[in-house]
């Protein structure tokens, strides 16, 4: 694990290799370690409104498209094989672990010390805003760690063109890939714009990969759109009232309404009517978040499941009278992606003692078999203690512990400047998982919700020791360098024969 400068360019592709496997076994370590403190405070994991949902939907028949059923398989498994959810928690803590491991690996090909790039990782699971969030039984949890596995594999991808590898995209890597990407479509509604947006940037970046990333592309979203067109229907999943996708939409008819009630033709105030009251859809009007609208018990949304496309109408219509106003809402909605500060709040990751509330009056949830796994059961109450008081003390600053979109912005600085002190360009696809996240949520998004933006959080933590990768890299073994010019050929001399007597020969 030593310094790239304490190698020297005769280190060959074959040493470092050998380097590597120690250096993945060691952060996997101090990773799993880091997490484990965690797991053993928030034992048997951290849970929301959302992983009630989970547990209703999977353990009382009622599965259906609100949330991945991905995750939900997830929850049920380990509800069916063990009980509770803290194998599933365990779990999500193992994953992180070694996606960890193999993002370090990926990256210290590119260079920089070995022991930096592992601290990076143990940093990473050290911040309560990342440790808490691996613990919460959430879809967006395997959602990050596949962005963090994305982030190792792009990584290989970018040192096997560097050092001019005979085969710079083989099939394992490409199978990674397409595994990588599939996840993060099945386990989040806006994954396909992730990978599009990604494959498309880093087709443009890494020459002579373009067809195998779009390969990889188009399996990821061929994968994802047969199993939610036709293995979920005929595994007898039903939609989600199929709105959820559309509860933006709804969102902007309510600010549009709230800007200028008079502008709405009685035609379209009286399909408004027939989900909700003129009065809610104008009071509730709020840029920041979907759910003051599409969420007040006041908003029937099987009403607005059986209307939606004269809801959509309606929202056209106000497009076109004033585009800015649904402009404005989406930027305001998207604020989480793109803004350093917050102005509507952040929802932070779940507490242990915040659920009471929530699983008393979810009478839906008490129909579930596993209603008594929510609980708070900490494996050790020092562990218990100590956590509560870290997680106590990163509230604040908001920009710099829950403000994704700031790492996203270090993270092109840092990929900028390293790409251009060392004139390879190829190195921007590193920033590209961070581009598409934050454009993906700028456009679609509900809430201020920290959580959408945990993936730049993460990678530009883990980014940061590239930094310290050397201006140049290493020359390949035997070329020759700008301050050792190789020498010219001198024509051969037998052994025992005259040096000069060769020379004379050789002019004549």
């Amino acid at each position: 694990m030593n310094h790239d400068a304490e190698d020297g360019p005769a280190e060959t592709t074959a040493k470092r290799s050998r380097r590597l496997p120690l250096l993945t076994l060691i952060t996997y370590g101090l990773a799993q370690a880091g997490l484990l403190f965690w797991w053993v405070a928030y034992h048997p994991g951290l849970f929301s409104p959302d992983s009630l949902s989970y547990i209703w939907q999977s353990t009382t028949g009622n599965w259906n498209t609100h949330h991945p059923i991905s995750y939900t398989a997830l929850v049920w498994l380990s509800l069916q094989l063990t009980g509770g959810l803290a194998a599933l928690t365990l779990a999500q803590t193992v994953a992180m672990a070694a996606g960890l491991a193999y993002a370090v690996t990926g990256l210290r090909r590119l260079g920089g010390p070995a022991w930096l790039w592992s601290a990076a990782a143990v940093t990473v699971v050290a911040l309560p805003p990342v440790g808490t969030f691996v613990m919460a039984v959430w879809k967006d949890v395997p959602f990050v760690i596949c962005h963090v596995f994305l982030l190792g594999t792009l990584a290989r991808l970018v040192a096997r063109r560097r050092d001019g590898e005979e085969s710079p995209f083989p099939r394992p890597l490409l199978l990674a890939l397409a595994v990588e990407l599939t996840l993060i479509c099945l386990f989040r509604q806006n994954g396909f714009v992730i990978v599009a947006i990604m494959v498309v940037l880093c087709a443009l970046l890494l020459r002579g990969a373009a067809a195998r990333m779009i390969v990889a592309g188009v399996v990821a979203a061929s994968v994802a759109l047969l199993t939610n067109w036709l293995l979920l229907p005929a595994l007898g999943v039903r939609d989600s009232d199929s709105i959820v996708a559309l509860e933006a939409f709804f969102s902007d008819i309510s600010v549009a309404y709230a800007a200028d009630p008079a502008a709405f033709p009685p035609a379209d105030t009286a399909v408004m009517a027939t989900v909700a009251p003129l009065s809610l859809w104008r009071e509730s009007a709020n840029c920041h978040s979907v759910d003051t609208t599409v969420y007040d018990p006041a908003f029937d949304r099987r009403a607005a499941a059986a209307h939606k496309g004269e809801l959509l109408a309606v929202w056209w219509d106000a497009a076109r009278r004033s585009p800015g106003t649904i402009i404005d809402a989406r930027i305001c909605r998207g604020s989480i992606a793109w803004r350093p500060t917050s102005t509507g709040g952040v929802s932070r990751n779940p507490t242990p003692w915040g659920m009471r509330v929530y699983v008393a009056r979810d009478t839906a949830f008490q129909q579930s078999p596993f209603r008594d796994a929510v609980y708070a059961g900490p494996l050790s109450d020092r562990a218990r203690r100590l956590a509560d008081q870290l997680t106590g003390h990163t509230n604040e600053p908001e920009w710099l512990l829950w403000r994704g979109a700031n790492w996203a912005y270090l993270t092109y600085l840092i990929v900028g400047v390293v790409a251009w002190r060392r004139r390879e360009p190829a190195l921007l696809a590193l920033a590209t998982v961070a581009v598409a996240g934050q454009l993906s949520v700028l456009v679609f998004n509900n809430v201020q919700a920290a959580r959408y933006m945990a993936a730049p959080f993460v990678l530009g933590v883990l980014l940061l020791p590239l930094l310290a990768v050397a201006r140049r890299p290493a020359d390949p073994v035997g070329s020759a360098t700008p301050s050792e010019p190789a020498a010219a050929e001198e024509p051969a001399v037998a052994v025992g024969s005259d040096p000069g007597q060769a020379r004379l020969e050789e002019r004549g």
